[in-house]
């Protein structure tokens, strides 16, 4: 592959990395991992998920050599099931499984498409994962049981269509956030408002069931009032992360679109690498294997971060 042509797929990679990172940081965040706690996961911590990140990075890498190197689709699929090895045998846990198949998806889509217009990323996006799903059946898994009980679509459903949750979603809710003068922060968390209301998060139906999606739907709801209003919405989401964590409750597929949506943004210089290293320091742990995506303390916290 041409060099030139490698450049963007790099800078997407690791745009998607530091993506994680960011969502990861976002705090507070009901019933998921943040800086403030391990929301409705015990298994898991901020340690064990910066570790995590690493893992995602160094597999994004992986597939940039393969993706230059002109190989097929099957060893791109066999990099990624690696790196889902690698992360269940190093921490013990899935953490970021959900997210390997969707920026992995999202790479080789931008690399077959060769290009960065959203539209003509979607279709080659779709077309992938629709082969990818033809030829490889969806393994057994909590979100193979949602599908079949709830009818939830699940990441199937949103490879296959192209990411409308992040293209149609998230991204125009942040991109019209900070169109409005809204801070980073503040554009963030509409941003999880909108995907709270509208995403079938497998996760939330495994643990919550229909009870449980309808109380993420409506809290989405809430926050997005509140954010509107220009009322206390952080307060808001800590007295919620409490809810969630007592009824077990947390939405992980969510969490994959926000990191997804920031590595896009920062990928296409809309967050502006300046706010990026303002808002960024070399203190992701060692064990995480590498600091370029650990963004200052504080710098995702609260209605004025990032402005």
């Amino acid at each position: 592959m041409n060099c030139l042509r490698a450049l963007p797929l790099e800078h997407l990679a690791t745009a998607l990395a530091r993506g994680a990172a960011l969502e990861l940081y976002l705090t507070p965040k009901p019933g998921l991992v943040d800086r403030a706690d391990r929301g409705a996961h015990p298994d898991l911590s901020l340690g064990i998920m910066e570790q995590s990140i690493g893992i995602v990075a160094d597999y994004l890498a992986d597939l940039v050599v393969s993706l230059s190197a002109g190989d097929a689709f099957a060893r791109q699929r066999d990099i990624a099931i690696a790196a889902e090895q690698r992360m269940f045998g190093e921490l013990g846990t899935n953490t970021h499984k959900g997210y390997i198949f969707l920026a992995g998806m999202l790479l080789i889509a931008r690399h077959h498409a060769d290009s960065s217009d959203e539209a003509t990323v979607r279709r080659t996006l779709a077309a992938l994962a629709s082969e990818f799903f033809a030829t490889s059946p969806p393994p057994a898994s909590h979100g193979g049981y949602v599908r079949l009980r709830y009818g939830a679509g699940g990441i199937v459903h949103e490879a296959s269509r192209g990411l409308p949750a992040l293209f149609d979603t998230a991204l125009p809710a942040f991109r019209a956030c900070r169109a409005q003068g809204g801070s980073f922060a503040t554009a963030s968390f509409a941003m999880l408002a909108r995907l709270m209301q509208t995403v079938d998060d497998s996760t939330t139906l495994h643990r919550g069931g229909r009870t449980g999606l309808a109380r993420v739907r409506r809290d989405g709801r809430r926050l997005e009032r509140l954010i509107a209003a220009g009322d206390d919405y952080p307060a808001f989401l800590t007295a919620t992360n409490r809810a969630y964590v007592r009824l077990n409750l947390t939405m992980g597929g969510i969490a994959d679109l926000l990191a997804l949506a920031y590595g896009w943004l920062l990928a296409g210089g809309e967050l502006g690498e300046d706010r990026w290293q303002r808002q960024t320091t070399a203190h992701l742990s060692a064990a995480a294997g590498d600091s370029r995506w650990a963004p200052a303390a504080g710098a995702l916290t609260g209605p004025a971060s990032g402005a």
